[in-house]
């Protein structure tokens, strides 16, 4: 090999480890990057589900005679219930425990068509987020046997734009996390715990800010004509928020 070979070689060489230099680095950015970015997936997740936790606080009567909870739930009068035309109040919490079910049903199948047709976007989003990084450290959070144990319509609001409801919701059911070979790191499979939830449901209508009856002109009240009483066209109700509550000790 003359002179001009071993120089041609030796700068092949230099240039070929320069790009593996240049390849490696990149990788190492990558990883870092994708490092950071999960934890603050994660932080934000933990942020978002610890600030979706209610306390109820226990607080003296004015007796002195013990405590009370600070938050109770009751359900909604006659009155409340006629905004959303009906006077049957189980049909209902049956509804809306169905659509709850059906919801935490998918979340433990990982079903996420289910859990995005049952959720809003944003609330799909945050649970979607929480499932997918627990996954890829190997954990997986099962829920299974769920029990109703009380079902309480405390809230109902109804305005041209939109319903809400919102449901106090009690279960008992097995809660427990799972590593990737399937060995319990947290909870119990043997025992069920019970939990109540604040479950917030939304009802968008599909209008473009009519304000009148597109029959007869009338003034619309809720979802129906004030007058012929038509119905407007509507979308179903979606899962907004679901807030763990715990009553402090």
């Amino acid at each position: 090999m003359d002179y001009t070979d071993t120089i041609l070689a030796e700068s092949m060489f230099l240039m070929l480890a320069y790009v593996i230099e240049v390849i490696i680095n990149i990788a190492v950015w990558v990883f870092i990057f994708k490092l950071i970015r999960n934890s603050i997936k994660r932080k934000t997740n933990r942020n978002y589900f610890k600030n979706n936790i209610i306390v109820n606080r226990k607080i003296e009567t004015k007796t002195g005679k013990g405590n009370k909870y600070q938050r109770t739930y009751n359900d909604v009068s006659k009155e409340a219930l006629q905004k959303f035309n009906t006077d049957d109040i189980n049909s209902l919490k049956d509804y809306f425990y169905g659509m709850f079910l059906e919801f935490e049903n998918a979340y433990n199948n990982l079903d996420y068509n289910m859990m995005k047709i049952l959720s809003t976007k944003q609330l799909f989003q945050n649970y979607y987020t929480g499932m997918s990084l627990d996954l890829k450290v190997g954990k997986k959070k099962i829920i299974s046997d769920i029990e109703k144990k009380k079902v309480i319509i405390f809230e109902l609001d109804s305005t041209i734009a939109k319903q809400i409801a919102s449901v106090m919701i009690e279960i008992s059911y097995f809660n427990y996390t799972i590593d990737k070979n399937g060995y319990v790191i947290s909870g119990s499979r043997n025992q069920k715990i019970t939990e109540k939830f604040e479950v917030m449901f939304r009802k968008d209508f599909e209008r473009k800010d009519i304000t009148e009856c597109p029959n007869c002109g009338a003034e619309i009240i809720g979802n129906k004509c004030n007058f012929c009483r038509s119905t407007v066209k509507n979308v179903e109700f979606k899962i907004s928020s679901i807030k763990k509550i715990v009553d402090e000790k």
